[in-house]
């Protein structure tokens, strides 16, 4: 496969001036659909990179990316500067898109989002439909404390009410030292720990209601789970995908012995990819309404 080297990498600049960069993974059919890979928490857009390539050879052009306050973002977390999910989904996610869209003007665009890159990606499609044809999220689920069985479930509002004390007494949030994703802003953990402690999102300093464009979403989404993994135990993937009452969801819920994904964890399945890759080829083929970008 030939790859234009100036095609690489996109930089770009969001809404407020922060700067980032995008990796190109490019497909040999140039008008091959274009995945669009939004990372988990606290994880840099680099750790896909043999995700990305197998979906290239897979013939689909694989973008990814970073979100705020990791790799190639120009911004950090700390005292002086905070951020939530609303800069993410309204600084950083339209020119992110638009710089895609001018690269692959005529390609089919769909979103995909790893852990906390699948929620964004959903709350950013339900505000913004035309944004991409569809959407697949990988190990994403709705964090509310609910969704995991006891004990585990009172280990998960420990961990949100440390976080958001760390938060409220630091300025930021060191999480990386407690082996939970990186340093991050303070009100990005506002924001996860209110959907741990209610199960809806309530975005700080946002009007929008999520909830309510969630339920009114009607795109087709892919939505992939590993029975291995204890950050996104079926249970809570399941009460995300409750929210999605209009899309037209296909579920893959991969047991601890399937074969190529054996005991797949919340990370490990992007170091060995095939069986996720050939998931998704399989779903981009069949959804009929995925024939041109929106």
């Amino acid at each position: 496969m030939s790859v234009d080297e100036e095609d690489q990498v996109i930089e770009y600049r969001a809404n407020d001036g922060a700067r980032a960069a995008t990796r190109v993974f490019r497909a040999d059919n140039a008008a091959a659909p274009v995945v669009i890979c939004l990372p988990a928490m606290g994880v840099g857009g680099r750790y896909y990179v043999k995700f990305a390539q197998a979906l290239s050879r897979a013939g689909l052009h694989a973008i990814t990316s970073d979100l705020r306050g990791i790799d190639s973002s120009s911004v950090r977390a700390s005292r002086a500067c905070d951020f939530g999910y609303k800069e993410i989904l309204d600084l950083d996610m339209p020119p992110l898109l638009a710089a895609v869209r001018e690269r692959f003007p005529a390609n089919t665009r769909l979103l995909l989002g790893h852990s906390l890159g699948g929620q964004l990606g959903a709350l950013y499609l339900s505000a913004h439909p035309d944004a991409a044809a569809g959407l697949i999220m990988i190990a994403a689920c709705n964090v509310h404390y609910k969704g995991w069985p006891s004990p585990m479930r009172w280990r998960v509002v420990g961990m949100a009410v440390l976080l958001r004390t760390l938060g409220a007494t630091l300025g930021y949030v060191p999480a990386g030292k407690l082996g939970f994703a990186g340093n991050e802003a303070r009100t990005v953990v506002v924001d996860w720990s209110n959907n741990c402690f209610t199960g809806r999102y309530i975005i700080a300093n946002s009007d929008h209601d999520y909830e309510r464009s969630l339920k009114q979403m009607a795109k087709p989404v892919l939505a992939m789970s590993f029975e291995s993994d204890d950050l996104a135990p079926p249970r809570s993937v399941d009460n995300f995908l409750g929210k999605l009452a209009a899309s037209r969801v296909t579920t893959r819920h991969f047991s601890r012995n399937h074969p190529g994904l054996e005991k797949a964890q919340h990370f490990d399945w992007a170091k060995r990819p095939q069986v996720v890759v050939e998931t998704i080829r399989t779903w981009v083929d069949q959804i009929s309404d995925v024939t041109r970008s929106p």
